[in-house]
């Protein structure tokens, strides 16, 4: 016979287990979400030699958010290089806190939660891309876990690549601004569990990567460069460096006049200053009799304004300089 204290353990485990069922009944129920659309980027040899693989999807409308986001990815793909998704009032793509990979049956399952309808993740693979000689082969295969209502690939070709051939057959090709090559592919809707794959073939010679060669391909030769069109809107989005040049000119020519002007004025050196001496004064005799010879100022004549021996300026009515005392000279 159980004791009261085993009946109350047993029921609180009973109880225990009935509160957690529904809980768990939803979290087994939650299911990846339906994506609207599915574009699977391959770029083999861009900026490492392996293919770099992106994922951008978008989830269905119908959809409630936040959902979860799930992928079987192969099983050597061991970290992600980026799980991201778009903010829509920031328009910006914002990294994805928490993820799980996790090993499974088929390969290694991503799973994440996002609060909007737009994201982005990436990793590298090794094992898509082989190389015998210049030959390169690719091979990749895709599986989804949850309805794709349109599912597209795309694969860059690396740059000096020749002799490209896929299969299936893309249905268009395009020359980016980055000047290298796309190919695109429109695979349709794909169902959980079915498969598509894409195979591509091409040659190379050299194992630079892709990324190392966009900046000489985006920048112009000076023969492809277009010139300035004067009158139209090459002028006016030119006109305020225009100004700031035609500034600088004006401004450096009125240094240069200003500093040649100053040489070409000549500042006389003044005389050497001699020690003061005492004014010579006339002898008394010549003031009695009076000189023999009349002053410049009594003849009329126009009086020196500075002294011909020291250069000190005479005072008025000055017959002697006051400083060395020689006599007044006219001019």
């Amino acid at each position: 016979m159980m004791t009261k204290p085993q009946l109350v353990l047993i029921c609180c485990l009973l109880l225990s287990l009935v509160s957690t069922a529904p809980v768990a009944g939803v979290a087994l129920a939650q299911s990846p979400a339906p994506l609207e659309v599915l574009d699977i980027a391959l770029w083999p040899e861009y900026d490492r030699p392996e293919v770099l693989v992106i994922y951008r999807g978008t989830i269905a409308a119908n959809v409630p958010l936040p959902t979860l986001v799930s992928f079987t990815l192969p099983a050597a793909v061991k970290e992600l290089n980026a799980v991201a998704y778009l903010d829509e009032a920031q328009g910006r793509l914002l990294n994805v806190e928490e993820h799980e990979l996790i090993e499974g049956a088929d390969g290694n399952v991503l799973s994440f939660t996002i609060p909007s309808r737009q994201f982005q993740f990436e990793y590298y693979s090794d094992q898509a891309l082989s190389q015998d000689g210049d030959t390169r082969e690719l091979t990749f295969l895709f599986s989804p876990t949850a309805e794709v209502a349109n599912l597209s690939f795309e694969l860059q070709q690396p740059t000096d690549s020749e002799d490209f051939t896929s299969d299936p057959t893309a249905f268009d090709q395009q020359v980016r601004q980055d000047g290298l090559t796309y190919a695109l592919y429109a695979l349709g809707p794909v169902s959980p569990g079915e498969a598509r794959s894409l195979q591509a073939s091409y040659t190379r010679g050299t194992d630079e990567l892709s990324v190392d060669t966009l900046v000489s391909v985006n920048l112009p030769s000076p023969d492809e460069q277009t010139p300035v069109e004067v009158g139209g809107g090459g002028l006016k989005d030119n006109l305020g460096p225009i100004l700031i040049a035609v500034g600088v000119l004006l401004l450096t020519g009125s240094l240069v006049y200003w500093f040649w002007s100053q040489r070409s004025v000549v500042v006389p050196e003044p005389a050497p200053r001699r020690s003061a001496a005492r004014p010579r004064q006339p002898s008394r005799k010549s003031q009695r009799s009076g000189s023999t010879s009349a002053s410049p100022a009594a003849k009329g004549e126009k009086l020196a304004a500075y002294c011909h021996r020291c250069g000190t300026k005479f005072r008025e009515d000055a017959d002697f300089c006051h400083a060395c005392g020689a006599e007044r000279r006219a001019e």
